[in-house]
């Protein structure tokens, strides 16, 4: 089974915490502009850092999602959406038909949309040529009302974030430096993108949101 996910109603917001949370972390205070516009900088490459090591979109996005069958295909139990958690469920279309509510069940903590028979007991999605599910999937971030985003996810990228600034002006091939009679330090030197170059404390907040694809 694939599908393909449009965004229908995007989300401009990317940014894993909020300013205010990042100096309160550092012990910055006052108002800085150069600086604050620096930090916001460095805030949205974390976040893009922690969504690569996570391998999936972690803001809540209306979306509208197209499963189609390949060759091998039988007739699935459910539809595995792909932005989650579901917040709301719109619509589901079975061939340009708009299907009952009666005759699926969603998870919405893991994005499962189960099809139901007649009955209501489990069944299995017959189709011809797609299923379209229009549906609202994702998380609040910290700068939202109501923010839904895991601690672990945000204390996450405050870490990379903390990094991130502690090497500023660092040349960053550089590895360690050893000071004879004073001793040695090793430095983080990451890859943009790869959840096995962040720093280990990241990887660990991050092992139980990880999605991993099969």
């Amino acid at each position: 089974m694939r599908s393909v996910l449009t965004v229908t109603s995007p989300n401009s917001d990317t940014m894993l915490t909020t300013l205010a949370r990042v100096k309160l972390e550092l012990d910055i205070t006052g108002a800085d502009t150069q600086r604050d516009m620096l930090l916001n900088i460095k805030i949205l490459e974390a976040s893009d850092d922690i969504e690569a090591a996570l391998g999936f979109t972690v803001r809540r996005e209306t979306v509208s999602e197209t499963f189609w069958h390949e060759a091998s295909d039988y007739a699935p139990e459910y539809l595995v959406l792909d932005r989650t958690p579901v917040a709301t469920l719109t619509s589901v279309t079975v061939d340009d038909i708009p299907a009952d509510a009666s005759r699926h069940r969603l998870d919405a903590e893991t994005g499962q949309l189960y099809a139901l028979d007649p009955t209501g007991a489990p069944g299995r999605w017959l189709f011809w040529k797609s299923i379209v599910v229009a549906y609202a999937g994702g998380y609040i971030l910290p700068a939202e009302t109501g923010k839904t985003l895991p601690s672990g996810i945000e204390g996450a990228c405050v870490e990379l974030m903390s990094d991130y600034w502690a090497s500023k002006g660092r040349d960053p091939s550089v590895r360690s430096e050893d000071v004879p009679g004073v001793g040695a330090i090793q430095y983080w030197v990451g890859t943009v993108g790869d959840p096995g170059e962040l720093p280990p404390r990241v990887v660990m907040k991050l092992a139980r949101y990880r999605r991993v694809l099969v």
